[in-house]
């Protein structure tokens, strides 16, 4: 694993509203990406929240796909200690993000990832992070 691809990207890429970062997602070996049990849940309580329709049922269709395509990693223990002192340290300085976007970052932080997202304002801020934005 390489990339740690964060909420906003896998849902840009399920609805197709970027070539450029669908080219990027397949051309790139599916081994070196992967989310975040987080990334997934909150892409999960998105769909939860569309009333039903043909839209939320492809949708729906079109990241099971992308769950069975790219791995979905569990939150490892040592993410504690990342998050932690991200969370103070950002907290001191006045510069918090939010709670899910943290524990993201103190994930590909444990596993040395590149996390890839579009929310780069807020990430660049977590000391030590390593951030690409595919779109």
């Amino acid at each position: 694993m390489t990339y740690l691809l964060d909420t906003n990207i896998v849902s840009h890429f399920v609805r197709s509203s970027s070539p450029e970062l669908t080219r990027r997602i397949l051309e790139s070996e599916t081994d070196s990406l992967c989310i975040s049990t987080i990334s997934a849940g909150e892409l999960l309580y998105g769909l939860g929240r569309l009333p039903p329709s043909r839209r939320a049922q492809t949708l729906r269709q079109q990241l099971d796909a992308v769950f069975k395509a790219i791995t979905v990693v569990p939150l490892p223990a040592d993410a504690a200690h990342h998050y932690g002192i991200a969370r103070s340290t950002l907290e001191k300085a006045g510069n918090p993000i939010g709670a899910n976007d943290l524990w993201i970052a103190a994930h590909a932080l444990a596993h040395g990832l590149t996390l890839v997202t579009n929310n780069t304002r807020e990430f660049k801020r977590v000391k030590g992070l390593k951030v690409e934005d595919w779109l």
